[in-house]
């Protein structure tokens, strides 16, 4: 295979993408993934070199079935087995005590390792059509914008480096619930919220099962266990505001104020459908003329578990929030 050649026939053969040194852009649910196989160090080395990743950031590892994933893992808990039969394949992956197979440099020198079944049908036949499960972080620069569209990995790598597989826009279009677990005292640690809510997990929980917050480090920034946990990420190129409002007059009076060097961004009012487009529209504004991007919200969202995901992904790419009855500071 040639880089000329096209993602369709990525997809019939996706070892001929590795064995010439190429990386493969997977479509996902969530995001398009930057995917290499588990036991190839070198193309994992190239996944953290493209993409300037710090090697203290774990990989997640996609499966095609549940024995796949039990085969990296030491520890399968009745709440995996429960999680996994309601959720996968789709956007929630799992953190459990990882099993030989799974290098150091996955996990970051952990003894977890994170796993996840994507539901995307291309997706699905890779990884059926190969011998291991793969990892796939997201096809984007470090803490840039996730990539939904397979256009949007091509305007960042090189197709001498990676070969894209189209198929089509993400469905989901934020990265995934991550939870990990720990048997020995029946916790669930809520390391990164997505589509997947905590409502819908507590509904499956086994009982004496909790579900608590991530363990802070002495900096007071969480452990990085996961993927997805650094304070600044997500980041358009140009600085992001997001702007709060309480009610209809008070959103007209901050649509007044919006200068001509800011680009307005609103969101659907469902939290799905929100999710879908959020990447999409934030792409879209860092592509204008404008200096800044100026997302609005209504302060109503702050309260419902669906919007977690958003929320999160918005906290982490913007420069600054303004709450309902705040005014911005001149600039």
């Amino acid at each position: 295979m040639k880089p000329g050649l096209t993602g369709a026939d990525a997809a019939r053969d996706p070892n001929a993408v590795f064995e010439q040194g190429r990386l493969l852009a997977l479509p996902t649910e969530t995001v398009y993934g930057l995917a290499a196989p588990i036991d190839r160090p070198d193309l994992i080395e190239r996944i953290f070199a493209l993409k300037g990743r710090p090697p203290d950031n774990p990989l997640i590892v996609h499966v095609a079935t549940l024995a796949q994933a039990r085969q990296c893992v030491r520890d399968w808990p009745e709440l995996a087995h429960r999680l996994a039969q309601r959720y996968w394949p789709g956007p929630l992956t799992l953190v459990l005590p990882r099993s030989a197979r799974i290098s150091d440099r996955i996990t970051a020198g952990r003894d977890t390792v994170a796993v996840r079944m994507p539901d995307h049908p291309v997706a699905l036949a890779v990884l059926r059509s190969l011998d291991v499960p793969l990892v796939a972080p997201s096809a984007n620069l470090f803490t840039r914008l996730s990539p939904t569209t397979a256009d949007d990995v091509r305007a960042v790598f090189r197709p001498e480096d990676v070969a894209v597989i189209d198929g089509g826009p993400c469905r989901v279009g934020i990265e995934s619930t991550i939870l990990q677990m720990d048997s020995s005292d029946r916790t669930v640690t809520w390391l990164r919220p997505g589509l997947i809510s905590r409502p819908q997990v507590e509904a499956l929980l086994p009982p004496g099962w909790r579900i608590r917050a991530p363990v802070t480090t002495p900096s007071g920034g969480p452990g990085r266990l996961a993927p997805g946990q650094m304070k600044e990420h997500y980041r358009p190129n140009r600085p992001l505001a997001v702007w709060l409002y309480a009610d209809e007059s008070e959103r007209d009076r901050r649509l007044a104020g919006l200068g001509e060097d800011s680009v307005l961004v609103e969101l659907p009012m469902d939290a799905v459908r929100a999710a879908r487009v959020l990447y999409r529209k934030l792409r879209t504004a860092e592509q204008g003329r404008a200096e800044r991007i100026v997302l609005m919200l209504p302060a109503a969202v702050l309260t419902r578990s669906e919007w977690e995901g958003v929320l999160n992904r918005l906290r982490k790419a913007a420069a600054g929030w303004l709450a309902p009855g705040e005014q911005e500071p001149p600039r």
